[in-house]
């Protein structure tokens, strides 16, 4: 069925692309239109009288390459490939040659040539060969113009993913040394992703089909979706590293991909370690079919975009890592139905809008580090609920304002709260005086009014920063904090004072 719907497709987009203009007698004018300046005929203009079938004097190249189909040598397919071996594999590489000719820009590909083989981790450019048997499965041709022949493409069944972009040139006085070229169209054609085989699982493979195919099969067969999404990589990185989930293919059991760990009974995708790897695009949303996810690490990469929705499906997850990236949009409502987290890291983006409240339902969170982002909005009093918290970060959001809610002070697991670096302002509510776990305390430059004495009755601390703008005294116990940043210019308080200290008004929650 994959064969007759790429077809079709292509056939649209072939027809799309005749229509813009004549890119064929557009890419081939250039010759024609050169010579022709010294004897100009009315027929040689490509706009006045475009013609599909280029002459021999205006594309030799062209014509010489219709009489006869290239075929794919041995030592083009790569080292240890034949022909007789990979048949249709080397099918695959006659039709890529036979394309050769029919496109166009100012760049030669690399097809054919003896610096480059078909399968070689630099290969073909814009070429990407995978699975066991080998086939090419993405076309990624993005500059690049056809002239025509897109028909072709049909006999490339194992096709995932194609990438085009057509361009026209307005300029009909243009030179070939100063083409100049406008994007007209960009056109993405998906077939039905490749599916898991018996191989990839290490078990058996039922029928099929929601009702009947294994979870683990399913598991599989989302990896290969999101494969081409989530392992965009910049083409220097590739060069200089490869591609990050190379393991990833049908031919290669599934326990020894990159960063994939399969556990449990019935066996399922458990975990997705994909840290440091340079991977670019967005987070799919595909992502959610993974239900059986524990742990999605995705730190230190180049990702971009919102955090899906479908995340809420990740039920069972226990880690969620996205820090040091490039996401943006908001924090989902959806995070609120994740109820087994433990360790929420979104630290180092560009996340904003505010802190969304139904983050009151993890109750099991301990760890929520978001610092260094751009959120907006003031601390939720529901934050409160969160009492197995032991690390609030909001360092560097210098959006966040309002007071510090009092709620804060029924989180009596909390070893660090960072609030640094926002417009978090009024008074320090009394309550922090419960936090007698506290190890790191950090508060905003914009609260104000005295130091309540309950901040003396923090044990456990070992570094605190207070500002400047704050009145009265300080706690005399707070001079034993071996890192300690407070108001130079207020004395501290005498025992009579602190016992008998001024209250100051408590925020309004």
């Amino acid at each position: 069925m994959k064969r007759p719907l790429i077809l079709a497709a292509v056939v649209a987009l072939a027809i799309g692309l005749l229509t813009l203009g004549g890119v064929a007698t557009r890419d081939a004018a250039p010759s024609t239109h050169a010579q022709g300046a010294a004897t100009p005929t009315p027929t040689a203009s490509p706009v006045a009288s475009p013609s599909p079938s280029p002459s021999p004097a205006a594309s030799p190249t062209t014509t010489s390459t219709a009489s006869s189909t290239p075929t794919c040598t041995n030592a083009m397919l790569g080292p240890g490939l034949t022909r007789a071996a990979q048949p249709k594999l080397a099918a695959d590489c006659d039709t890529l040659l036979g394309l050769r000719y029919t496109l166009s820009r100012p760049v030669t590909l690399n097809w054919g040539d003896a610096s480059a083989t078909l399968t070689s981790e630099d290969g073909w450019d814009g070429v990407t060969v995978e699975g066991t048997p080998k086939r090419v499965t993405k076309l990624e041709l993005a500059p690049y113009a056809f002239r025509g022949a897109l028909t072709r493409l049909a006999t490339l069944d194992a096709l995932v993913e194609l990438k085009l972009t057509a361009y026209t040139t307005p300029d009909t006085t243009t030179t070939p040394t100063t083409l100049t070229t406008t994007e007209t169209t960009a056109t993405t054609l998906r077939a039905s992703p490749p599916t898991c085989t018996a191989t990839t699982l290490g078990e058996p493979r039922r029928a099929t089909g929601a009702t009947s195919d294994t979870a683990l099969a399913k598991d599989c067969d989302t990896l290969l979706a999101i494969k081409s999404t989530l392992a965009q990589k910049d083409r220097h990185a590739l060069l200089l590293q490869g591609d990050p989930l190379s393991t990833w293919y049908r031919g290669t059991a599934l326990s020894t991909w990159t960063g994939v760990t399969v556990d449990g009974t019935p066996k399922r995708v458990t975990k997705l370690e994909l840290q440091s790897l340079g991977l670019k695009g967005i987070i799919p949303t595909q992502i959610g079919d993974l239900t059986a996810l524990e742990i999605l690490d995705l730190r230190d990469n180049q990702l971009t975009g919102a955090i899906p929705t479908q995340i809420e499906k990740l039920t069972a997850l226990t880690r969620l890592d996205l820090g040091y990236n490039r996401l943006s949009g908001n924090i989902p409502t959806q995070i609120g139905e994740i109820t087994n987290l433990i360790h929420l890291h979104l630290r180092k983006n560009q996340i904003g809008g505010s802190i969304p409240t139904q983050i009151e339902n993890l109750t099991n969170l301990k760890s929520f580090s978001i610092y260094h982002n751009s959120l907006t909005g003031s601390i939720p009093t529901q934050i409160g609920e969160l009492t197995a918290l032991r690390n609030l970060n909001l360092l560097a959001n210098r959006q966040v304002s309002g007071p510090i809610p009092t709620q804060i002070g029924k989180l009596t697991n909390l070893r660090k709260l960072v609030l640094e670096g926002t417009r978090v302002s009024g008074y320090i509510p009394t309550q922090l005086g419960n936090l007698t776990n506290v190890k790191d305390l950090r508060l905003g430059p914009q609260l104000s009014g005295s130091i309540p004495p309950q901040l003396g009755n923090l044990p456990a601390l070992t570094r605190i920063n207070l500002n400047s703008r704050h009145t009265g005294c300080i706690p005399n116990a707070l001079f034993s904090v071996p890192n300690r940043y407070l108001p130079p210019d207020l004395p501290s308080c005498s025992p009579t004072t602190a016992s008998t200290p001024t209250p100051a008004p408590s925020p309004t929650p």
